[in-house]
């Protein structure tokens, strides 16, 4: 009887573990999608495409600098032209510090390389909404890789090295503010 009851168990845990055994299907990696029906997200690309139209969009609502200064210029689009200071390259995200005539705040300050911070682009912009994408994460990815377009295409190709300080920067971008300090995110910018 023993034996009978244990057969039957062992049966039992055979079947149970054949139930669960199908035809597994091998996808290649990056058609995925051909599988699924759903596209992997690709902020470069959606940055890179919408660009020109993010530019326009930002200069065609784009308040004078020296209008908003000091009235909360956080995530606002601005243009102008300023003094440059110096070019600031002691932490990661090095900035050009500038003066603008007629402001005697805090500092205010133009992104220009190494890592940039904040979602100002992203936020100044109306060519895209967060109704756009997926979740917090793809909308969060856009404003990083709105930053990395900002860095290709407007201050890599202008070379700034510490002999900019005494020049005339014009510009074009989001300005954010925090704790008196107001930092632009340039999408055009020209020194001369």
């Amino acid at each position: 009887m023993k034996k009978r009851v244990s057969l039957i168990v062992v049966s039992i845990l055979l079947a149970m573990s054949l139930v669960g055994c199908g035809i597994v299907t091998v996808v290649p990696i990056g058609q995925e999608a051909s599988f699924t029906g759903k596209e992997e997200f690709d902020s470069g690309a959606q940055s890179s495409d919408d660009w020109s139209a993010v530019v326009e969009d930002i200069k065609a609502s784009a308040a004078d600098i020296s209008e908003v200064l000091g009235n909360g210029a956080d995530g606002t689009a601005v243009t102008g032209s300023a003094k440059i200071v110096e070019f600031n390259t002691e932490t990661p995200k090095h900035y050009l510090l500038v003066e603008v005539d007629g402001y005697s705040g805090g500092e205010i300050r133009i992104q220009a390389g190494g890592v940039y911070s904040g979602t100002g682009i992203r936020d100044a912009q109306s060519v895209k909404a967060f109704e756009d994408f997926a979740n917090q994460t793809e909308w969060s990815q856009y404003a990083k890789a709105l930053n990395q377009e900002a860095d290709t295409q407007v201050v890599a190709p202008l070379g700034i090295d510490e002999s900019v300080a005494g020049k005339t920067v014009t510009f074009t971008g989001a300005a954010a503010e925090s704790g008196g300090t107001v930092t632009i995110t340039p999408v055009e910018m020209a020194i001369e």
